[in-house]
């Protein structure tokens, strides 16, 4: 408990330093603008996404890792809300892991990691945000029918119901994002690769 605070204060500590520093690099950019017109679209991938990706990420990591092990160790039995909550977790997860890696692209504006990474960063993005959003309408429906359907809710506790509802969600999500995999792609510009998401 002690180690997990202490690991949780210094990824705060690192985390409140780089929205410090973020915060005064932005702001000695404004000053030194001197059209007074901001080009809004860069601001937000060099100064916002980084520090809500970061603070996203952290916050993500830490409680759904937590809330993976607490289902796997403690929950029993398991009920379909439990199956969908393990599954919803495991999507964010794998979410708030590809959101480091975008991290370090908008803020540094270059990518090195291949066209290979690049697409697979993008496609866990995308396949766990969407994944994530059908979880959270999977486990809307299910309470649906257990509140105005109370006959018909002991059948949709069943497990059978949940995996099945899961294996749906983890393969929509696949076909809604397969086709993007063909779309993204590296850009060199001024034999730099500088952008990592192109659709072409």
């Amino acid at each position: 408990m002690i180690t997990a605070l202490c690991v949780f204060k210094f990824l705060f500590h690192v985390l409140y330093f780089s929205i410090i520093y973020l915060y005064t690099k932005a702001m000695a950019g404004l000053e030194t603008n001197s059209t007074g017109c901001l080009p809004i679209d860069d601001y937000i991938k060099a100064y916002y996404l980084p520090v809500m990706y970061s603070i996203i990420s952290v916050v993500g990591l830490v409680g759904n890792f937590l809330v993976i092990i607490i289902y796997l160790a403690k929950l029993r039995p398991w009920k379909s809300s439990s199956i969908i909550m393990v599954n919803l977790a495991v999507a964010d997860l794998l979410y708030a892991l590809s959101l480091p890696v975008l991290v370090q692209f908008y803020v540094t504006t270059h990518w090195n990691l291949g066209e290979l990474m690049c697409r697979f960063i993008r496609f866990c993005f995308y396949y766990n945000l969407y994944g994530s959003i059908l979880f959270l309408t999977c486990l809307s429906i299910f309470r649906y029918v257990a509140v105005v359907h109370p006959l018909k809710a002991a059948e949709i506790r069943r497990k059978r119901w949940a995996i099945l509802a899961c294996l749906a969600v983890w393969a929509i999500s696949l076909m809604e994002i397969g086709p993007m995999l063909g779309m993204i792609t590296v850009q060199q510009k001024d034999n730099m690769t500088k952008y990592a998401f192109v659709f072409i």
